[in-house]
């Protein structure tokens, strides 16, 4: 059915939700109402009502359209200050900052200093690719529902990546005994572990998996 007054409560409620939740959370909301407003609509009719006159019912019963965009935007993050659709590539484009960031160092000294040199620059800062899907995995303990959690994910797992990597030449080079700040690799390796556990409170986080839903449960009580 879905004509006339139900498609016009639909678009109000909708244009309503787009002003505190993201465009997509606003759209499943509406969609959601506007199911539920003809299934009544049609139960109507099916008693005895015209069309209009179960439109008009159906409308009133599900409630006042500014009383009921507050309640059915609860439990949903608020509208993200950016859209999610518009960061799919920022992944991609730190790496590529990162990566130059170390390049430059390494031209500066080359060879095994200039490796070295590079890796401890790019330890520490890979934490900043890491940190915002962390952040992201305990936002989501308040709102399960909130984006964009494969943008972040995905540039975290780059993060982690080049931190390992990174702690890796670390090693090879104390090892081989080509190192020349060695009494330094301790905290670099620090940072290394504190990448490790933070990507794996994110994943702990961004799946509804035991520990995520007894952490959810906890928070609640």
């Amino acid at each position: 059915m879905n004509s006339g007054l139900i498609v016009t409560y639909t678009k109000d409620l909708r244009a309503l939700l787009a002003k505190t939740l993201s465009s997509q959370d606003a759209e499943d909301i509406a969609m959601e109402a506007q199911n539920h407003m003809s299934e009544r609509a049609s139960e109507l009719e099916r008693a005895g009502m015209t069309a209009l006159e179960a439109e008009q019912q159906a409308t009133q019963d599900f409630g006042d359209i500014k009383e009921m965009s507050v309640e059915l935007a609860k439990g949903y993050p608020p509208k993200p200050p950016l859209d999610p659709s518009k960061l799919r590539w920022l992944p991609e484009l730190s790496v590529v900052i990162f990566l130059g960031f170390a390049a430059t160092t390494y031209s500066i000294y080359h060879g095994a200093r200039g490796v070295e040199s590079a890796a401890q620059n790019l330890i520490p800062s890979t934490l900043m690719l890491i940190v915002p899907g962390m952040m992201t995995g305990l936002g989501r303990l308040k709102y399960p529902r909130i984006r964009p959690i494969s943008t972040l994910s995905r540039m975290a797992t780059y993060g982690l990546i080049l931190s390992l990597s990174s702690t890796a030449c670390l090693v090879v080079l104390q090892i081989s005994g080509k190192a020349t700040l060695t009494e330094t690799f301790p905290m670099f390796y620090g940072f290394c572990t504190a990448s490790v556990v933070l990507y794996g409170i994110m994943l702990t986080t961004f799946k509804n998996g035991k520990a995520y839903n007894f952490v959810r449960r906890r928070l609640r009580d």
